[in-house]
């Protein structure tokens, strides 16, 4: 049996008490509960000394007042309660608390800040906060955000800590909308205990997650983050998003988390050496996490485009070539299978179009055909779903595709019914993108982490250079020689 961590309260608490409980709907006290009693089994104890009775659970004046122990506690209340609340956590024995509150170090509150972390000091108990959103995952949802505004996603692979509560949860609806899943989604806010470091140890182990997605505005300490980051990398692909990168943004970090932002350069190798895929953009973020946690790497970034829309397959071609990625000619034996599936106006060449009549079948014919191919690591598949000879059956195509055992990405743009059949592949662990660009950068995620994992060795000098360079050498060392002889003969 694993060990726990201290930190698995947070996640898998046996009871949770929510100290600022509302019976009034738009406040967030009132979400907050409606969120709980929809994702948490447990018992719950709402806390408002004005009330008896909220949403159909007994309400207790104080944290005192519970019967029961606590677990975990969600405060939501003023910042200048806080530190009473926390006081009655630390009496009531309760082992960790999310303080949702707002009022700290963002807003230069640090003396109130600081006195949060007085009183925990030494005591058992821990602190997620404070100006966050707390935690989602499969058993336990702390967010203020109503569900009816932002979608939760499905269970998945992806963990998500983000600094920020506003850029995480657009993130995290973003997610739900495309029907990516997620593990677990921690925002920590101000991180006056628990920060970005030990939550990233521990979602390293965690074995729900497969991959780690990060929105960063500091770092507390730069070579501890490397070290971390180093042991977790070469099993567990992390993405990082920094923000604050220029002047005026590192003034806004100051304000957001009130701690200061260090220049992109320094965060930008620190990732490097660590082993980290760096995002560029939110977009960025959220398409290499849920290609590196559904796809299997690649090394050499040699992949196949197959489309029956022959333009988007000229797009993918330029991005590929942007992007570092080579488009191999297909090997004599994939080229003998294609002849025998596509029209004879199709020609069977990387990139691949099937023609705007193509139908499932000629995918499924084409994919065993490219997928066979030991020239080619990778697929982007570009289904035009709206042509009139392509059927739902393409989903379960690609779906099937995986036996493979080579990553497959799908780039599908269009509309809702478009959209309805990208959803349904994502539920079966095929990312989709909504234009070739994405897919391509995905792609590119991928051999960057298979780069990472294992470093291409360089290439063997082929033998018929090496032996012109001995005999160049052998060359140069007789006329030498001969010249040698010759000043000695002077």
């Amino acid at each position: 049996m694993p060990v726990q961590s201290n930190l698995d309260v947070f996640f898998t608490p046996l009871s949770v008490a929510l100290i600022g409980a509302s019976r009034t709907p738009g406040k967030v006290g009132y979400s907050i509960l409606e969120n709980l009693k929809k994702s948490f089994t447990g018992p719950i104890y709402p806390v408002n000394p004005e009330a008896t009775e909220i949403a159909g659970l007994n309400t207790f004046p104080s944290l005192t007042d519970i019967p029961g122990e606590v677990d975990l506690a969600v405060i939501a209340v003023k910042a200048e309660i806080v530190p009473t609340i926390l006081e009655e956590c630390i009496r009531k024995k309760v082992k960790a608390v999310i303080v949702i509150s707002a009022g700290f170090g963002e807003i230069g509150n640090k003396k109130g800040e600081e006195e949060l972390q007085k009183l925990i000091k030494g005591k058992n108990i821990r602190m997620l906060g404070p100006n966050c959103l707390g935690v989602l995952s499969r058993t336990m949802d702390t967010l203020f955000l109503p569900r009816e505004k932002l979608k939760r996603p499905p269970e998945g692979q992806i963990s998500f800590l983000t600094q920020s509560g506003a850029v995480g949860a657009t993130i995290l609806d973003l997610i739900g909308f495309e029907g990516v899943g997620i593990s677990k989604f921690v925002s920590y806010g101000n991180a006056a205990d628990i920060n970005e470091l030990e939550l990233l140890t521990y979602l390293g182990k965690d074995m729900a997650t497969r991959a780690i997605a990060m929105y960063i505005e500091t770092i507390h300490n730069g070579p501890e983050f490397i070290k971390i980051a180093s042991k977790i990398t070469p099993n567990k692909p992390i993405v990082a998003l920094k923000a604050g990168k220029t002047e005026k943004g590192a003034e806004a970090v100051l304000s957001h988390t009130g701690r200061m932002a260090g220049p992109a350069q320094v965060y930008s190798a620190a990732f490097k050496q660590a082993g980290v895929i760096e995002a560029k953009n939110t977009q960025d973020l959220f398409d290499f996490a849920k290609v590196l946690s559904s796809q299997p790497p690649i090394r050499s970034g040699r992949i196949a485009i197959i489309t029956n829309g022959g333009g988007f397959g000229i797009l993918a071609t330029d991005s590929a070539v942007r992007h570092g990625l080579e488009l191999p000619e297909l090997s004599t034996e994939t080229v003998r299978a294609l002849s025998k599936s596509i029209p004879e106006y199709s020609t069977a060449r990387n990139p691949l179009d099937l023609a705007g009549d193509a139908n499932s079948e000629r995918y499924e014919a084409a994919l065993k055909a490219v997928a066979s191919d030991k020239n080619i690591e990778g697929i982007l598949v570009i289904p035009l779903v709206q042509t009139p000879e392509l059927d739902e059956k393409i989903v379960d195509v690609l779906r099937d595709a995986k036996i493979y055992g080579k990553p497959i990405v799908a780039c599908m743009m269009g509309g809702d019914y478009t959209m309805k059949h990208g959803r349904r592949l994502e539920a079966f662990g095929i990312p989709v993108y909504d234009t070739p660009e994405r897919a391509i950068k995905a792609l590119a995620a991928l051999r960057d982490y298979g780069r990472i994992i294992a470093p291409p060795v360089p290439e063997k000098v082929e033998e018929k250079t090496v032996k012109k360079a001995k005999k160049l050498l052998a060359k140069k060392a007789k006329k030498a020689a001969k010249k040698s002889v010759k000043k000695k003969k002077r």
